[in-house]
């Protein structure tokens, strides 16, 4: 009977283990998004210069901040919940889901200030009001040029 514990416990850490990949290859899926969609919509704002571009584009950039944040913070409660019950000594229930505790503990404002989220999206959104702001003072700057040639007419 003591070979049947330890196999159920193996058995759960291994569901709860293969839970922890799963966010954290989405987690890396959401960033991979997130920097194609900038860059296409970069780009596209910077060669037709639309300042409504660079703001879609730093909007985009924060959904997928919260998006990709809300996986962080679901990978932490599982690994929380994996010391759990790498921890405890009786039979494996096989519970999957984080304790009131945890989810109390590990809160998704935590995961937006995250090391691997914050710096990037922060980033990526400056990047993007700067495209938006360029458009916009070159759209400025042509207009001007525009009603200047205009009245050496």
């Amino acid at each position: 009977m003591t070979t049947e514990l330890p196999q159920d416990r193996i058995r759960h850490l291994e569901m709860i283990q293969s839970t922890i990949d799963r966010m954290t290859a989405e987690s890396a899926r959401m960033k991979q998004f997130c920097l194609a969609s900038v860059a296409v919509i970069a780009s596209t704002a910077t060669a037709t210069q639309a300042w409504e571009l660079g703001v879609a584009g730093a909007l985009l950039t924060v959904g997928f901040w919260v998006l990709d944040s809300r996986y962080l913070t679901q990978e932490r409660w599982f690994r929380a919940l994996y010391d759990d019950v790498r921890k405890d000594s009786g039979p494996s229930d096989f519970l999957m889901t984080p304790s009131p505790e945890v989810r109390a503990r590990h809160r998704h404002w935590r995961g937006l200030s995250a090391w691997s989220a914050a710096p990037l999206y922060v980033s990526l959104v400056v990047i993007n009001l700067c495209i938006a702001v360029s458009a916009t003072s070159a759209n400025t700057k042509s207009d001007v040029d525009l009603s200047g040639s205009a009245s050496s007419m």
